[in-house]
């Protein structure tokens, strides 16, 4: 038997083999790039706005695996124990997140409102607004947001290494105190994100449940990810003896539980909105509901909801690697649409449109992002086998190496 937290040589044997995921997706990333770089010099103006709601998409994924990590340490339980270490991961590439908003602070003059001078002088609600929406605090702001973010990510991680290397209880009392802290913390920071993001992109508009909206999407954008990934991991050697339906069940009505909130927060924003019918908040939906905005809000109701709900509550779907995976990326394929339904109208109006720019910020931003992603993950355990509750499973031989 090897000692706690050391795999033995058969151990290391089996992989998940997750690095041969990574050339691929560099390659991707950097013809995204070039490609987006090519739009960029063309058409500016189009660049900004494919760029935004593209990098959201990734930016949830990145923000919602910290928050669910810490959920995850201060809830404890065995539903943590196969997303434990890729929620990790994700939460450490938002330094590079960071650098990756630097298109969308160039940009700001294509994309936001309130940074037409013009406009700010004759719209009476945008001009009441300056002191908060304007392109230096705008900055500053973003700058704190990462700040904070980038070094909860750094303490979880040294913590997890201390607790690794000493298996101090103290240890892990004051990373489960960080987390407690830190998720009330991720709650405020994420609904002023999505306030400075995506909610001023609307010339005077607000909502009061937009920001818990935009936090629990997150979530449910993490949760998507890591239960994807394991589907696909569940197929390799390393974890085929690991990988019970049961974890896989959890997740999924741990997922189901995040779709209900999405569909909850979104209905209520929507229905607030219907009964107050004031002409300052109604062209919000006015805009979304007609034409193809209209068609993909149909959609969203559909493939965002109905058949996610549905499917979770089905346990032969949510106990199979296959059935389950498959749905993971319904909804992160419909994540990234309520994103864009959310986000391009305020450019567009009722006019539909989707650029091939759109295409190549998504795959440019993702193809990067899942290759940093990979970076953070490689060469470590997939299973947190310092952790005590993880000892059976150590001592059962049933730990690969990642």
């Amino acid at each position: 038997m090897s000692q706690i937290g050391v795999p033995t040589p058969e151990q290391r044997v089996a992989s998940t083999g997750i690095g041969r995921w990574q050339t691929p997706a560099l390659v991707i990333g950097v013809i995204g790039a070039v490609l987006s770089i090519i739009g960029l010099v063309v058409d500016p103006l189009q660049f900004s706005r494919s760029y935004l709601p593209s990098y959201l998409f990734w930016f949830e994924i990145a923000a919602g695996a910290l928050t669910v990590q810490m959920l995850q340490y201060i809830t404890g339980g065995e539903w943590g124990l196969m997303i434990r270490r890729p929620l990790g991961a994700a939460g450490r590439t938002l330094p590079w997140m960071a650098l990756l908003f630097i298109p969308v602070i160039l940009g700001m003059k294509h994309t936001y409102p309130w940074t037409n001078a013009e406009l700010v002088r004759t719209n009476e609600a945008l001009s009441k607004t300056t002191h908060y929406l304007n392109p230096t605090f705008f900055i500053v702001r973003a700058a704190i947001y990462f700040a904070i973010m980038i070094g909860l990510s750094l303490l979880l991680r040294r913590y997890a290494r201390q607790f690794s290397e000493t298996r101090s209880p103290y240890v892990d009392v004051h990373r489960r105190g960080l987390s407690a802290a830190g998720i009330l913390v991720m709650v405020l920071l994420l609904t002023f994100v999505s306030i400075d993001w995506q909610m001023s992109l609307e010339a005077g508009w607000t909502s009061t449940i937009f920001g818990i909206s935009f936090v629990v999407s997150c979530g449910l954008s993490a949760f998507a990810f890591v239960v994807f990934l394991l589907s696909r991991l569940a197929m390799t050697r390393a974890m085929a003896e690991i990988l019970r339906p049961s974890h896989l069940r959890d997740l999924g009505n741990l997922t189901l539980a995040f779709i209900m909130l999405w569909a909850y927060t979104s209905f209520s924003q929507f229905l607030l909105v219907w009964y107050a019918n004031l002409k300052e908040e109604i062209p919000y939906y006015l805009k979304r509901e007609h034409g193809v905005w209209g068609w993909i809000a149909a959609i969203l109701i559909v493939f965002h909801f109905f058949l996610p709900f549905f499917m979770l509550l089905m346990r032969s779907i949510k106990d199979r690697a296959s059935t389950i995976g498959v749905l993971a990326m319904i909804i992160l394929v419909m994540r990234y649409v309520d994103i864009y339904w959310l986000t391009a109208p305020s450019y567009y109006g009722q006019t539909f449109r989707y650029s091939w720019m759109d295409l190549t910020t998504l795959f440019g931003i993702g193809g990067l992002w899942v290759w940093l992603f990979i970076v953070q993950l490689k060469g470590q355990t997939i299973l947190p086998i310092h952790e005590t509750w993880v000892e059976e499973a150590l001592r059962e031989g049933a730990v690969r190496h990642a």
